[in-house]
């Protein structure tokens, strides 16, 4: 699986959704992004790269999107781009756990 690059989903965000934030911002923006995809694995990707790979990597866009809303005052626009973002984190939830590659999870259940 192929895996997006932070200056990718930067070109994504801009070609898409045009806005006055700077890049600093929207990098700050997809490291938060970056944060909550890690959490779920335990592991963080090498510099620039972001660790979601297809097709559950554009929910860091979703993200980044919901943001610009979110500083936009658009908050119809914001709700749905933050649907997409929590489905889509959902979606590569339920794929590592299928997987077995949740951090922390137990192999098995002990019962008492």
């Amino acid at each position: 699986m192929s895996k997006l690059t932070v200056n990718e989903v930067l070109q994504q965000v801009d070609s898409l959704l045009p806005n006055q934030y700077s890049e600093e911002q929207k990098r700050h923006w997809i490291a938060q992004a970056e944060g909550f995809v890690a959490e779920l694995t335990g592991t963080a990707a090498e510099e620039g790269v972001l660790t979601a790979p297809a097709p559950y990597c554009q929910l860091y866009r979703h993200y980044v999107e919901a943001q610009i809303h979110y500083a936009n005052a658009e908050t119809e626009r914001f709700n749905n781009a933050m649907a997409l973002w929590n489905s889509l984190l959902l979606a590569y939830h339920s794929h590592l756990a299928r997987n077995g590659a949740l951090r922390g999870t137990a192999t098995a259940l002990k019962l008492c």
